[in-house]
C-alpha cells in the first residue's frame, strides 16, 4: 500500500485522512419516493455564520467534460435558520453566476437548513441527460442533489448522506453504511458513512423494486459487484456467459493495470426501457442505463461489450489518473480538456481491447470497432479541425445538432484517440521487437507499478498528470521521440483518417462496393441510405438528409441537411431506390435526378456522380495481424 499523505491536497487526496481535518459534516437526505413522478426531494443541513453565506450547485461535474449541472431543474428552493422548522431566510441568486445563492443569516445562526426538488426531466443546461427515473428504477447522480458552501474544496467538506426509498425498494451504491464494507442492497431508509463531498458526488445511487447483486471474480480483492435494478423481476435472470465475461473483465483489467485504487467496485446497472440510455464513470463504481441486458440479442450483446469495459477502464484512466486541467479544486471551476485524448481516447482503445480479452467479443469482431472508429473520423471537417482542437473545444462539442456534423466535427478525441493509441501500441511493439507494449506503459502510468510485478493496490484518490508526465512514462517504457509523435498527429489537418497504426497492425482502410455485414444489418434495420463515400449523404428513413459532406457531389448539387428527398430519377424515394440509382449511375453519363422538399417548397437537383457504390471497410494487408494475434488476445 502507498503511504497516505497527512495533508489534504487537490492533487492527492485520501478521504480517511482528510476526514479528521474537517468540521461537522453536512447532512443530506435524498427522498426518492416521488422519483417515479420524476421528482427527487432533497434536504440539507449546511454550515453557516451570521451575515451573507454563499452556497453553490455543482456546475462542472467530473466525468462530464463540460458545464453540466442541471441548474434549470432545481426547484422549490427554501432556506431556513438552523432547521427546517426554523425561520425562512431570504436568498438571492448571484447575478453573474446562476449556480450560486446568497443567503443572509441572523446573529447566532450556525447552520442553515435547505430543501429543494430536482426535476428529473430533460435539462437545457445538461446535454448529457438527466431523466433517469421511472416507475421501477432510479439512477441518481448525486451531483444533481447537493448544495455546498462556495469556495471550499470538495475534498475539505464532509457529507453524511441518507436516502429514503419507496416501499419495497432497495438501493445499491459505492457508498457504504457504518460498520460494513460489503456491497448490500439497502432500504427503505439508509444512512451511509460520512464521506468527503468529492466522494459523495463520485458515488451515484441505483434504486428500484426489482434488484439483484452478482459477485464478480470472487478470488480478486477488493470485491467487485454487479448491481442490477430492472423494470421486471424476470429481467434479473442474466445469461451465465455475460456474467462470466464480467468476471473476466475484472481479471483482465487487473492483469493490465497491476493495481486497484478503490476499496471496492460496483457496476451499477439500471435495466429499463423507460430511462434515457447513458453511462458515467466513477472511481469506485460506474453507472449504466441500458434498455436491456439480454445478451442473447446481438445488438444488446455488442452494446454492453463496449460499454462496460469502457467505463470500468475510466476508474484508472480519468478518475484516479486525471489530467491536471480536469482535476479542478472546485465544481465551479471550468475544466481544461486539452488532454482528453488521453482521458477518453486511451479509454476507448482499452475498452475495445478488454472487450476482446474478457470474451465479450471475439478478436475478429472487435476489429469491427476499429473500423467504426475510422469511419467516425473519416469526415471532411478534418481539413480544419484537428484532434487537439476537438479536445480543447470538447465542452462545446457534445449534443450538437446533427446537421453539418461532418463539417463541424464532434468528439473526435474518442475514435481518433483510440486509433492514435493503437499506433503508439504498435510502435512500442515494433521498437522492442514484441518484448513490450502499451500494457507496460499502462501498468507504470495508471498502476504506479512495474510490468511483471505483483499487483499493488493504492488508496482511493486523484493523481493528476500533465502532457510531460505522459511523455516521460512512454519514454521510460520505450525511448522514442514521443513528443514529436503526439504533437504532429494531434495537430494534423489531414483529410485522411489516422490509420497508420491500423496499417502497421495488418489492416488497410479501403472503400469497397459492399458494406461490412455488421453495418449493412444496422443500416437496413433503420431503413437508412448511407451513401457518404459516394454522393456524400446520409438519409433517414423518411428521406430527410441527416448530413451532407462538404465538397461531395450532393453538396455541389445544392443539397443540405434537412432537405427531404421525395423522388429519385422519377421514382418515389426509398433507401433502396436511391442506392440502386447510385449503383446504376456508374454505367450511364446521365446525372442522378433528385427532387426534394425544403421549407415546404420543392427543389430539383442533378447529382453528377458516376462512381458507383462505395463503403468504408477494413481489409487485411501484408503486415502481420497484430490485432487478432497479439493485442486483443487475453493475458
Amino acid at each position: 500500500m502507498l503511504r497516505t499523505p497527512v495533508v489534504c491536497s487537490a492533487f492527492m487526496l485520501v478521504a480517511t485522512v482528510c476526514m479528521a481535518q474537517r468540521s461537522k459534516p453536512i447532512e443530506i437526505r435524498v427522498d426518492l419516493t416521488d422519483a417515479p413522478r420524476h421528482l427527487v426531494h432533497v434536504q440539507e443541513i449546511l454550515p453557516a455564520h451570521a451575515g451573507i453565506n454563499t452556497y453553490s450547485y455543482p456546475e462542472w461535474i467530473p466525468g462530464q467534460e463540460l458545464k453540466g449541472g442541471p441548474i434549470d431543474n432545481l426547484a422549490g428552493l427554501v432556506f431556513h435558520a438552523e432547521s427546517l422548522s426554523g425561520k425562512v431566510l431570504a436568498w438571492r441568486r448571484d447575478l453573474s453566476d446562476p449556480f450560486a445563492f446568497h443567503v443572509t443569516a441572523p446573529e447566532g445562526v450556525t447552520s442553515i437548513a435547505v430543501s429543494f426538488d430536482v426535476l428529473e426531466v430533460p435539462s437545457k443546461v445538461n446535454t448529457i441527460g438527466t431523466n433517469r427515473t421511472s416507475s421501477h428504477v432510479v439512477m441518481l447522480e448525486t451531483s444533481d442533489s447537493i448544495l455546498y458552501p462556495s469556495g471550499t474544496p470538495p475534498h475539505d467538506l464532509s457529507i453524511t448522506p441518507s436516502i429514503h426509498l419507496p416501499s419495497g425498494w432497495k438501493a445499491a451504491s459505492a457508498l457504504r453504511t457504518e460498520g460494513s464494507d460489503a456491497s448490500v442492497l439497502n432500504g427503505p431508509d439508509t444512512t451511509y458513512k460520512t464521506v468527503s463531498l468529492e466522494q459523495y458526488v463520485d458515488s451515484p445511487i441505483l434504486a428500484g423494486d426489482h434488484c439483484r447483486q452478482y459477485p464478480l471474480a470472487r478470488e480478486i480483492h477488493p470485491a467487485h459487484t454487479l448491481d442490477v435494478c430492472a423494470d421486471k423481476a424476470t429481467d434479473l435472470d442474466l445469461q451465465p456467459a455475460f456474467l462470466a465475461h464480467m468476471s473476466d473483465l475484472v481479471r483482465q483489467a487487473e492483469k493490465l493495470f497491476l493495481s486497484h485504487h478503490y476499496e471496492h467496485y460496483d457496476f451499477l446497472v439500471a435495466d429499463s426501457s423507460h430511462i434515457g440510455g447513458d453511462s458515467e464513470e466513477h472511481t469506485q463504481s460506474a453507472d449504466y442505463a441500458v434498455e436491456s441486458l439480454d445478451t442473447s440479442i446481438d445488438r444488446t450483446a455488442r452494446s454492453v461489450a463496449y460499454l462496460f469495459p469502457h467505463e470500468y477502464v475510466h476508474s484508472w484512466c480519468g478518475k484516479y489518473r486525471r489530467p491536471a486541467g480536469i482535476a479542478t479544486s472546485s465544481y465551479q471551476t471550468p475544466m481544461q480538456n486539452d488532454l482528453i485524448w488521453v482521458y477518453e481516447g486511451l479509454t476507448e482503445y482499452y475498452g475495445y481491447v478488454l472487450a476482446a480479452r474478457a470474451g465479450f467479443l471475439s478478436p475478429a469482431h472487435t476489429v469491427v470497432a476499429f473500423d467504426q472508429s475510422v469511419y467516425q473520423v473519416d469526415q471532411p471537417g478534418r481539413v480544419w479541425r484537428s484532434v487537439q482542437d476537438s479536445a480543447d473545444a470538447s465542452a462545446i462539442l457534445r449534443g450538437n445538432d446533427p446537421a453539418w456534423s461532418s463539417w463541424r466535427m464532434s468528439q473526435d478525441y474518442y475514435p481518433a484517440g483510440a486509433l492514435l493509441w493503437l499506433e503508439a501500441d504498435v510502435k512500442i511493439r515494433q521498437l522492442t521487437h514484441g518484448k513490450r507494449s502499451l500494457d507496460d506503459f499502462s501498468a507504470r502510468f495508471f498502476g504506479l507499478n512495474e510490468p511483471g510485478a505483483a499487483v499493488k493496490d493504492t488508496s482511493p484518490g486523484v493523481l493528476p498528470y500533465r502532457f510531460e508526465d505522459v511523455l516521460k512514462t512512454l519514454n521510460d517504457t520505450t525511448p522514442y521521440d514521443w513528443s514529436e509523435f503526439w504533437v504532429t498527429r494531434l495537430n494534423s489537418l489531414d483529410r485522411k483518417p489516422p490509420v497508420a497504426g491500423l496499417e502497421a497492425a495488418g489492416y488497410n482502410y479501403i472503400e469497397a462496393d459492399t458494406m461490412i455485414p455488421e453495418e449493412a444489418v444496422a443500416i437496413k434495420a433503420a431503413h437508412l441510405a448511407e451513401l457518404l463515400h459516394s454522393i456524400g449523404v446520409l438519409v433517414m428513413a423518411d428521406g430527410t438528409l441527416r448530413d451532407v459532406w462538404v465538397g461531395s457531389p450532393a453538396y455541389k448539387a445544392g443539397l443540405g441537411p434537412g432537405d427531404k428527398l421525395t423522388m429519385v430519377d422519377g421514382k418515389p424515394y426509398s433507401a433502396e431506390v436511391l442506392t440502386a440509382a447510385v449503383k446504376a449511375a456508374k454505367s450511364t453519363p446521365a446525372p442522378i435526378q433528385l427532387t426534394a422538399e425544403r421549407d415546404d417548397e420543392p427543389i430539383s437537383v442533378s447529382v453528377d456522380y458516376h462512381g458507383g457504390e462505395h463503403y468504408a471497410a477494413l481489409a487485411r494487408n501484408g503486415n502481420p495481424d497484430l490485432l487478432t494475434t497479439a493485442i486483443l488476445q487475453p493475458r
